[in-house]
Formats: structure tokens, sequence, C-alpha cells
């Protein structure tokens, strides 16, 4: 199962962390796994060449885990610009997991 662990404070999403295999079916033909797959990569495409912003992110295909934030010191603008990206990121991975329950799991956790 991929977990997806959303951290927001407030409304606001600041980290979408996605891990695991779905189990969908095996490596490399995986449709639910390359769908999260390119949801996320693609929210790091648009943060860094749309919005202009170098967001901290990490990546590992072995465990496998992808990771994105937000940094601190972006200018309002921006602030406003990454959110609309971080918010669709968002209700695409809401909406895939909708359609493949047993094979994605959604947390949402308040930043402390």
């Amino acid at each position: 199962m991929i977990k997806i662990l959303v951290l927001k404070d407030k409304q606001n999403i600041i980290t979408i962390e996605a891990t695991g295999h779905s189990g969908y079916a095996e490596f490399g033909s995986d449709i639910v796994c390359s769908a999260v797959s390119t949801l996320t990569q693609n929210l790091i495409l648009g943060l860094e060449e749309v919005v202009k912003i170098k967001p901290n992110y990490i990546i590992d295909e072995e465990i496998p885990h992808l990771m994105v934030s937000l940094p601190k010191d972006l200018t309002k603008e921006q602030s406003k610009d990454a959110q609309i990206l971080m918010q669709s990121t968002y209700l695409g991975l809401r909406n895939l997991r909708d359609s493949y329950k047993k094979y994605i799991s959604i947390k949402e956790k308040q930043h402390d």
C-alpha cells in the first residue's frame, strides 16, 4: 500500500510525502504507483519551473519514497502559487485513492 502523508500549517499544505508500493500489479506494470509518481514528480517540476522556487524534496526509488516540502522563505505571491500546485496535487491523489482504496491511504496532519 502507498501511504501518503499531507502535512498542513492551518489550511496550507507544506509537505506531501508518499511511501511504499501499491501492490496493484508487479513492478513496472503498476498503474497506481505510476500515477502517484507522476502526480508527485509533476508537483516538483511545477514548483521549480512555474512558481520558480526550489522545493525541498527527496526521491528514493528503492524504498520507494518521495517527499516534497515548501521552503519557509516564500513571498506572498510564491506561497499563493505554490498552494495552487500543492492543493491540485492533493486533489489528484485523493481522487486516485477514492478509485483504488485498497492500494492507497492518505493521512492529514497539522504541523505543530
